[in-house]
């Protein structure tokens, strides 16, 4: 269920799945071997999680990032967060990061740098695209 009102996106864990981020969604590509997106793209919260992720970060950093870097347009909930990590978890874009044994922190992977910066050259292209023909 997505509830939208007023600018705020609610997302919940019906909105990520492990069908959000699967092995179609990324190739062995070029003679570097780097993790590139082929097909799909990621979904909005998981974009914003590997952005955040660039630090690390527990659970609720991620929760109060992705929400200061979209101007509270975007709020995740705890459910939809934490099946995305799952999911990034065991695809390995991300791992815990070890720091302190009271939290539990999360820092993305090589290969999740690679899916993010994949999706980033692919939404420049998109809007390189629209710009162009929409502009003229």
């Amino acid at each position: 269920m997505t509830n939208i009102s007023e600018g705020d996106i609610v997302i919940t864990t019906s909105d990520i799945s492990d069908n959000d981020i699967t092995a179609n969604d990324i190739s062995e590509n070029d003679n570097r071997g780097e993790l590139m997106s082929k097909h799909n793209a990621l979904t909005e919260p998981v974009y914003y999680i590997l952005l955040s992720l660039l630090t690390p970060m527990h659970g609720y950093g991620i929760m109060q990032n992705v929400k200061k870097l979209t101007n509270g347009r975007l709020n995740i909930g705890a459910g939809t967060l934490y099946g995305a990590i799952n999911t990034l978890l065991s695809k390995g874009f991300i791992t815990e990061y070890k720091s302190d044994p009271s939290k539990k922190e999360y820092i993305i992977t090589e290969d999740g740098r690679s899916v993010l910066n994949a999706e980033l050259n692919r939404l420049k292209e998109l809007v390189k695209n629209g710009e162009e023909l929409l502009e003229g």
